[in-house]
């Protein structure tokens, strides 16, 4: 197997696109690290430095993370003001559950994923839901210094969003909007929902020329928006940093790595295994998936 992973397959994905794709506390434990050692937090960046158990929250819910952040900021002014069943961008397929809320901290409106504040690592005595709003700010505050103001650097995990005349809230770095589907009628709403509609179309059209499932193709259409918007952003040079941001989008896609995928180059067991894995997910036989998705769409040539 003779992998061509380069700017060529990035445009043939980046033409599939059209539109890219909150209110749960107790805690997990597991893996707890070494003694005295420093450990990256989160998914984004910030780190916490700790002696103790590593934990997640996988049940804290906005109102509590809020109320958290309040404690942590030493401030009782922020608040929510969308829960996840009132964005729109949390009822378009493939989209994590998204809650709105006012940051008295900053000043300002921010979406933020449910699912990414439940992911939030942090180090501590026990799980509880204050660690987790410190371990955003830190994660937060990493962003900020590395020259991201207004989130992560798509919007895929949290960003500010601008609150328009129309009563509605427009992500600064996603564009998605966040507001209750029956609550506005601004043309610009609509808009954004025919665009939505034209997404499921074309989701439906990729499915049916790769013979993969629904929800694979609809990741695939969200990837290429990704990547037109990493090209367009570079006069259609890919950064460095968009190369590895793109490099875990695909394995988080096909549920293999490159590493994987060089050494099935090595040995017809291993490569036997790897077809396996991602035909079972992306939901499509072992035999479409070589002849058809791998060399037309990830630029694999078997």
């Amino acid at each position: 197997m003779k992998t061509f992973f380069k700017l060529s397959t990035l445009a043939l994905l980046a033409t599939l696109a059209s539109c890219s794709g909150g209110g749960g506390g107790g805690g997990t434990v597991y893996n707890p690290p070494s003694t005295g050692g420093t450990t990256t937090g989160g998914s984004t960046g910030g780190t916490s430095t700790s002696t103790y158990g590593s934990y997640t929250s996988p049940n804290i819910l906005a109102s509590e993370f809020v109320s958290s952040l309040n404690s942590v900021d030493g401030t009782y002014s922020s608040a929510v003001q969308l829960y996840s069943n009132e964005t729109l961008r949390s009822s378009v397929a493939g989209q994590d559950d998204w809650f709105v809320i006012y940051d008295a901290k900053f000043s300002e409106y921010k979406a933020v994923s449910l699912q990414y504040v439940r992911s939030i690592v942090y180090y501590d005595y026990y799980s509880n839901n204050r660690a987790v709003a410190s371990e955003f700010r830190n994660i937060e505050h990493g962003d900020i210094v590395g020259g991201d103001l207004n989130g992560d650097r798509y919007g895929n995990d949290y960003e500010v969003v601008d609150l328009r005349s129309s009563g509605y809230y427009e992500g600064r770095q996603s564009g998605y909007l966040y507001e209750d589907e029956v609550g506005s009628t601004d043309v610009s709403l609509m808009a954004k929902e025919s665009e939505q509609k034209a997404f499921y179309a074309k989701a439906a059209k990729v499915s049916f020329v790769y013979s993969v499932s629904l929800e694979t193709s609809m990741s695939m259409v969200t990837l290429g928006s990704k990547i037109e918007k990493m090209l367009s952003r570079t006069n259609g040079e890919m950064t460095q940093e968009d190369q590895l941001a793109l490099v875990s989008d695909m394995k988080t896609l096909t549920g293999v790595s490159l590493e994987e995928i060089q050494k099935a180059t090595q040995s017809a067991s291993a490569k036997e295994d790897v077809i396996a894995k991602i035909a079972a997910k992306l939901g499509t036989s072992a035999s479409n998936l070589e002849q058809k998705v791998l060399p037309e769409v990830f630029g694999i040539t078997l």
